[in-house]
């Protein structure tokens, strides 16, 4: 699916209707070396027909990537459950050189039975492994990492020059109020600017959000420590990997429209991820005067969220002179 195929249609968080619960489980990550040579999408796709049913029945929650030639999981529930699923992945023709990278137990990120992501990455499998291996070491010698730290520095490592390559800086999730302009606006910084733009697709195992792409950006001068933009797509807010990792972004950034109810629709899914993630970004409402309304900023002020308008003085603006508007206000957060 493209990224530019998003629907106006709705999509549930999961457990949608309480807060995430809170109780402690066993979180694990691995890594194992792919032998799935070609059609890798349709083979995440089969793997997730398989695992959402046997997870669930289980009690785990499971991510799983592939890239550079490598497959990395990062599983969450009871010990028993994730020591069997380890028995069969070593067992897996699929799999070869299984390496446990990350074991703790502690709160649970993941609260869907299965999600897939496949990252575009023009780095091999050995310079892959090197960075395993160096992670594997860091969690040894150092004190553990959280699982979510583990899996994006292994899965979305930062550009060679970024300030801050532990990739402690700060993240925007950029998403859009109607049609694919987080993602355009993101390819059009991306060619200006020169950078490398990271391509992800993700297969989640919700009916309503089966498949979707989602997109980052590093960019260095920005503020003192550089950024990374991440372009989700609405429909991937039911997948669960926004859900995860929205904790670790300093803000959301919603690119408005001029249709109000899609605006209006939008607020109160990022109001109520999270308000289940118990997580406090800053809201960026992106857009035009006309866009960007006070109304909008008294509700997401009224959940206790900071607000703050990047307003365009063009009655159409293109990307470029959204960001215009946008940049200045990341540079002051951060």
């Amino acid at each position: 699916m493209s990224s530019a195929d998003q629907d106006s249609s709705a999509t549930h968080w999961p457990d949608s209707a309480s807060e995430v619960p809170l109780q402690v489980v066993s979180r694990l990550i691995y890594a194992s070396l792919s032998k799935v040579d070609e059609h890798v999408l349709d083979e995440m796709r089969r793997i997730r027909d398989h695992a959402v049913v046997h997870n669930q029945a289980a009690g785990l929650r499971v991510a799983l990537l592939h890239m550079s030639g490598w497959f990395v999981e990062w599983i969450e529930g009871p010990e028993a459950g994730i020591r069997a699923l380890l028995d069969r992945v070593a067992q897996d023709p699929r799999h070869q050189g299984l390496q446990v990278v990350h074991h703790s137990r502690g709160k649970p990120r993941l609260f869907r039975p299965w999600i897939g992501s496949i990252v575009q990455s023009d780095e091999g499998p050995t310079a892959f492994a090197r960075r395993l291996f160096a992670l594997q070491d860091r969690q040894v010698r150092q004190s553990a990492l959280e699982p979510a730290s583990v899996w994006l520095r292994l899965c979305s490592p930062p550009a060679v020059d970024m300030p801050l390559t532990d990739g402690a800086f700060p993240r925007a999730m950029l998403l859009s109020a109607q049609g694919a302009q987080a993602f355009e606006l993101l390819q059009t910084l991306a060619a200006q600017l020169k950078r490398p733009l990271v391509c992800r697709r993700f297969a989640g195992a919700a009916d309503a959000a089966r498949d979707v792409e989602s997109d980052y950006l590093d960019l260095p001068a920005l503020g003192q420590t550089g950024w990374r933009l991440v372009a989700n797509a609405r429909k991937g807010l039911a997948m669960g990997m926004a859900h995860a990792f929205l904790p670790d972004h300093a803000a959301v950034v919603l690119l408005l429209s001029d249709d109000a109810a899609r605006n209006q629709h939008l607020v109160d899914r990022v109001l109520a991820a999270n308000q289940q993630v118990h997580h406090v970004p800053v809201i960026v409402g992106l857009g035009t005067h006309d866009q960007v309304t006070p109304a909008l900023q008294e509700q997401v002020e009224r959940q206790g969220l900071p607000w703050v308008a990047a307003r365009s003085p063009l009655r159409r603006p293109d990307a470029m002179d959204l960001w215009a508007v946008l940049q200045p206000v990341l540079a002051q957060i951060a």
